[in-house]
């Protein structure tokens, strides 16, 4: 194993180098920009994403008809490899949140590969696992915690991303977006990112959070973030 430019707990980021530049040897990069489109709910799964630069956000189809922020994915990480496993049409969106760079890759190129390497496939099951784990945690368990906790845990996920930009958040969010991830209200989110800011936790500038005391922040998120 050696290093990489994507963090140890990302796909790109954990898997061995050889394996590593065999993947990223596969579909052709593609260069976005902010707000274009990767996936689409509703279309079939013709091929996959591998993220390598930039912020990424997953949208869910609401039944009312507009669309709930339910992750951010960040360089290292690869979306659409659910719905090429399984096949049939895409249950969520991904768009760029800002610019970024991404590797196209076609559902059978993907397939194939996976098949021929099985470390690989451990570690594309395992991000799915970890996945699903998170989406589980947060509708059980991270349901009953109280809001600083929720929006802390959020935030030291999103810093644990990228490390790149020291400890600022890298992507731009909203307060109703982070609510989002949080599973809380606006008025929540903005009466936890005051109280952080009056402990010296975060600063804040336009839809963007700068953590200026990490340790304070795993602390009040504690060691269990989904």
């Amino acid at each position: 194993m050696t290093s990489s430019r994507w963090p140890p707990t990302s796909l790109l980021g954990g898997l061995d180098d050889r394996v590593r530049r065999e993947l990223l040897a596969l579909g052709r990069p593609v260069r976005v920009r902010d707000g274009d489109r990767l996936l689409r709910a509703g279309d079939p799964a013709t091929h996959v994403y591998l993220l390598l630069l930039g912020w990424f956000k997953v949208h869910a189809s609401r039944a009312c008809g507009d669309e709930a922020l339910i992750a951010v994915r960040s360089g290292g990480d690869l979306v659409g490899e659910l719905t090429a496993f399984e096949g049939g049409p895409r249950a969520v969106s991904v768009s760029a949140a800002g610019p970024g760079v991404v590797r196209r890759i076609e559902r059978e190129d993907f397939l194939g590969f996976l098949t021929a390497h099985g470390v690989a496939l451990r570690a594309v099951l395992r991000a799915v696992s970890v996945k699903h784990r998170w989406a589980t945690r947060r509708l059980t368990e991270f349901a009953g915690e109280a809001a600083d906790r929720r929006v802390a845990c959020v935030l030291a996920e999103m810093v644990e991303k990228d490390s790149s930009a020291g400890n600022a958040i890298g992507v731009r969010l909203s307060q109703s977006e982070l609510a989002a991830l949080a599973g809380t209200s606006v008025p929540s989110v903005q009466r936890v990112l005051r109280q952080f800011r009056d402990g010296g936790i975060v600063e804040t500038r336009y839809r963007q959070v700068v953590v200026t005391d990490v340790d304070g922040l795993s602390r009040l998120a504690g060691l269990d973030c989904p």
